[in-house]
């Protein structure tokens, strides 16, 4: 009950902490028009706006880090993830992009950017609390790398999952329903990528979804027949471009965490690598 209690109080206070880091950096995302942007690369002065996010984004990383270390790299990540919740919450959606006549393309760009430093973050919180733990080596007794190999691939192609989640259920630009279709399609992709390839450390899986959103962005394009600006007038932008750059970030982070916990539940390690030392360590992903 003790243990439970602290680890339970230090997850709360990393989501204050992450969150009071990240909430600043809105500030500095306004659009040419003054009124506050969704976006980075189309902010009033680009400059200001990304060396904003990356600090910020860097601070709360380190209290992620912190996290990690009294619990786990995906506890960690998930207070990383409700720490730019707190930001993108009081971003703009993409009607402050059709109002002021932006472009669709830098959001592509920027959400492959925002994808790096998730990633950075990513190897960053893995690096400091260390790998998970309930993680077994393949029946052969090899640990393949999380990055360059097969299993990781495998992983990483469940993030195509956040598709067909935001098709479906970002219906409106509202904050709440976009990050809110991120999210149960982070959760999906974290679920099944787990399932898929349960011998690899899923970093890779933590940035997949945010790459698949922007090949969304792409795909939203070529459907738009017509400018950004009539599409939402016309109540006719469609789904895949609906989410911001930073919504995929902060819905991924949120929901490959509750994913990636919940498949602990379907998962049972087989009896020969029971006998490893490590697998009797197993913590709780979420």
């Amino acid at each position: 009950m003790v243990k439970a209690a602290i680890r339970n109080a230090t997850i709360c206070a990393g989501w204050v902490a992450a969150g009071f880091l990240c909430i600043p950096a809105a500030g500095y995302l306004t659009s040419p028009r003054g009124a506050l942007g969704p976006t980075v690369l189309q902010a009033e002065s680009v400059i200001g706006a990304a060396v904003a996010v990356v600090v910020c984004m860097g601070l709360a990383t380190m209290v992620a880090a912190l996290v990690g270390r009294f619990t786990n790299a995906v506890v960690g990540l998930f207070v990383l993830g409700g720490g730019l919740y707190a930001l993108v919450h009081r971003t703009a959606t993409v009607e402050e992009l059709a109002r002021s006549e932006q472009s669709l393309g830098l959001v592509v760009v920027e959400t492959v950017l925002w994808a790096l430093l998730v990633l950075a973050a990513v190897v960053v919180v893995f690096r400091l609390a260390g790998p998970l733990k309930d993680v077994q080596l393949e029946k052969s007794g090899r640990r393949p790398s999380a990055f360059l190999s097969a299993a990781a691939g495998k992983s990483a192609l469940a993030g195509l999952l956040v598709l067909p989640a935001v098709w479906f259920i970002a219906q409106s630009p509202m904050k709440g329903q976009v990050v809110g279709a991120v999210f149960v399609g982070g959760l999906v992709a974290g679920l099944a990528g787990r399932l898929w390839s349960p011998h690899v450390q899923p970093i890779l899986l933590f940035v997949s979804p945010i790459v698949f959103g922007a090949i969304g962005h792409i795909v939203g394009m070529v459907l738009m027949k017509e400018s950004l600006g009539e599409a939402f007038v016309a109540g006719e932008v469609p789904a895949l471009c609906l989410p911001m750059p930073a919504d995929y970030a902060a819905g991924t982070l949120l929901g490959v965490s509750l994913g990636l916990g919940w498949a602990k539940s379907f998962l049972h390690p087989h009896e020969e690598e029971a006998k490893e030392p490590q697998s009797g360590a197993a913590v709780q992903s979420t």
